[in-house]
């Protein structure tokens, strides 16, 4: 995935220089460098990965319906139970032991069938009173039984139209969550540039500050030079210190942000907080791409709504289809046998000479709540709540789209703008400086000017920043940020 994101990044980026090695603690960090980590080891990444994973669970679960079924069960009986009698003198005590197993192999299937395999014996050891005589059954028996049981629903669920609409609807669901995994993994991305550009401004922020603080220190030795010599003007020398202190103040400050948030950056792509980290990149502005029309039926987020909406759809066929009352013919085959030893019993079994065939229609229905119309009366507001949503979503990334580009084009306008003002007011200080060591122009114009540099300065950077930020958003907004993987029949 990390290989895949758009050249973009490299557009905004610096080419890698030959560099010496640099210190353990010293971390490198360009816009790319940064998109890679983010997708490779951030923590946001990660969480975004596990959230996605977790959604497979309701599929698996639906489909689970449809598993194989093997239960077994056996056990022990002994049975001295009371009997009616049979005559005013004969009340036998028999004692009888039974071990009964039983073995059944089953699946449902999505066409409304339901298929059950089943092996049953039952031994008995019987000890029966002397008192009945020699008319008595054997006193060890061994039933087997075998054979298959067929279901199959022919009104409510008909043919398994229910059965295929919920497993349809959760296939669905899933595929319109996976599909907006890359978006989120955008979100990531563009989150961790935006983080390295104020991390970047907030260095430069500090830097200017260091230097206007040290601008100041020449001003405020030159007019304390100026004063000593009576060529200042009164109030000249305060006022410049005064300056010099906002300066310090500004220094700790930005010093504090800075920090914090190379902090922030660190962490969120799970990279030693204390390390050094060196920025790699370059002021200068890449060109606004030209780019073809985007057809948005292509955009993930269309295409995972439209499988959302496909999904409501089966959801209310299944609905529908279960409002009926249940229905299901029933049919069953066995094949028996007995005998006095487990052998004879078995072979018996497997002869097939004493079948046992069965027939018959099941029928369910409920009622008393009407929960039938209320289920197909709730799967139709939600078909309807996705196709409203899906046609809201389909004039909104028209808009997202223009309204990107639109942004990265402004952006791009600003930057050069704020370029040229950083230029004018650099002009501005270097002729105003001059002129005031010359005596020809007040402190408060000199300073006014000062301050302009500065933040022409930060505005610039700023400016430089947003462009690349806003570069990015278009691509994510066109889904190119991070494109889809390739099917291998695209690939060739």
């Amino acid at each position: 995935m990390v290989k895949k994101i758009i050249l973009l990044l490299c557009a905004t980026s610096t080419a890698m220089a030959q560099q010496p090695v640099a210190p353990a603690n010293v971390i490198t960090l360009s816009q790319k460098k940064v998109a890679e980590l983010a997708l490779q080891q951030g923590y946001r990444t990660k969480e975004v990965n596990l959230q996605y994973q977790q959604q497979k669970f309701p599929l698996v679960q639906t489909l689970s319906t449809y598993d194989w079924l093997l239960t077994a069960s056996t056990g022990y009986e002994l049975d001295k139970r009371a009997q009616l009698l049979t005559s005013q003198t004969l009340d036998p005590h028999n004692k009888i032991e039974r071990y009964d197993t039983l073995l059944q192999f089953g699946k449902k299937f999505t066409t409304g069938t339901a298929a059950t395999l089943e092996l049953n014996r039952l031994s008995q050891s019987a000890s029966y009173d002397t008192a009945l005589g020699s008319n008595v059954p054997p006193g060890n028996q061994t039933l087997d039984r075998a054979g298959i049981i067929l279901e199959q629903a022919i009104l409510g669920n008909f043919f398994g139209v229910a059965d295929r609409g919920i497993v349809n609807g959760a296939e669905e669901t899933y595929k319109a969550s996976e599909i907006l995994r890359a978006n989120d993994l955008e979100e990531v991305v563009l989150s961790s540039i935006s983080q390295f550009w104020s991390s970047y401004i907030a260095q430069e922020n500090f830097k200017e500050a260091v230097a206007a603080r040290d601008r100041y220190k020449k001003l405020t030795d030159t007019v304390r030079r100026k004063t000593s010599l009576g060529y200042s003007n009164p109030g000249d020398l305060p006022q410049a210190q005064a300056e010099l202190e906002a300066r310090e103040q500004i220094v700790k400050s930005t010093s504090t942000e800075y920090l914090a948030s190379v902090e922030n950056l660190l962490t969120s792509l799970a990279l030693d907080p204390k390390s050094e980290v060196k920025f790699e990149m370059t002021m200068a502005l890449p060109p606004i791409p030209s780019l073809p029309p985007i057809n948005t039926e292509d955009l993930r987020q269309i295409r995972s709504q439209k499988l959302l909406v496909s999904a409501a759809e089966e959801n209310l066929t299944a609905a529908k289809s279960l409002s009926y009352p249940t229905l299901n013919v029933v049919g069953k085959a066995y094949t028996t046998g007995v005998g006095e030893k487990s052998e004879d019993s078995y072979s018996e079994l497997t002869g097939g000479s004493r079948p046992d065939y069965y027939v018959g229609l099941k029928f369910a229905y409920n009622f008393g709540s009407d929960f039938q119309n209320e289920r197909i009366v709730y799967n139709k507001l939600n078909r309807d709540l996705q196709q409203t949503r899906l046609q809201r979503q389909q004039m909104e990334v028209v808009d997202t789209n223009i309204q990107a580009e639109r942004r990265a084009q402004a952006a791009y306008t600003i930057a050069q703008s704020a370029e040229k003002q950083k230029n004018y007011s650099e002009k501005a200080v270097s002729e105003l400086t001059r002129s005031y060591s010359q005596g020809r122009t007040d402190i408060n114009n000199l300073i006014q000017a000062l301050n302009n540099q500065f933040t022409a300065q930060i505005k610039y950077i700023t400016a430089v920043g947003s462009y690349h930020i806003a570069l990015n958003q278009w691509a994510a907004s066109r889904d190119e940020l991070i494109p889809d993987e390739k099917t291998s029949e695209e690939k060739k």
